[in-house]
């Protein structure tokens, strides 16, 4: 990796407001495009995604994302919409894939935030470490919006919480 300046990488919070964390990785952005490579992180990249799939949200359904745990059942509703399009204008063969790996990334900003955990690059693709579990939310964000699985974000999203 190259890095042209003794910048730190530093760090950001989860549960800081979005425009704090839009702020954060555009700076991130603008030093990685001069030339400060190891600055690419994982969790950098996951994190723009979410940021990106946040923007798509307001942007078509006028729906106002955040990291709050209330975000949970209106992400729902957005991939309800999101499922309609896919089934019924075949949205996932044009753009589908990319808005999957983007709410996937969303999801998992929603569980790092409230719950706890971080992202992990494993021989199955991209995961969540929760407490010692792998979580694939990439998986079932796929399968949620293809084939309409009935398990919904809210129950998916319970299931990985820590019992109290």
């Amino acid at each position: 990796m190259k890095r042209i300046d003794n910048i730190s990488g530093g760090t950001f919070h989860y549960t800081d407001d979005i425009s704090v964390l839009e702020s954060y990785y555009e700076n991130k952005y603008k030093l990685i495009k001069a030339g400060n490579t190891d600055l690419v992180t994982l969790e950098l990249v996951m994190l723009g995604n979410a940021l990106d799939f946040i923007a798509f949200a307001d942007k078509t359904f006028g729906i106002k994302l955040n990291g709050n745990e209330s975000s949970v059942a209106v992400f729902d509703e957005v991939l309800d919409a999101l499922c309609r399009g896919i089934v019924k204008e075949n949205l996932f063969s044009q753009s589908g894939t990319d808005i999957a790996k983007k709410a996937a990334a969303y999801l998992g900003f929603l569980i790092i935030a409230n719950i706890g955990g971080e992202w992990e690059d494993t021989q199955d693709g991209i995961a969540l470490k929760i407490n010692g579990r792998t979580a694939y939310v990439e998986e079932f964000i796929t399968k949620r919006l293809v084939s309409g699985s009935p398990l919904n974000v809210e129950g998916y999203y319970n299931s990985i919480k820590p019992v109290k």
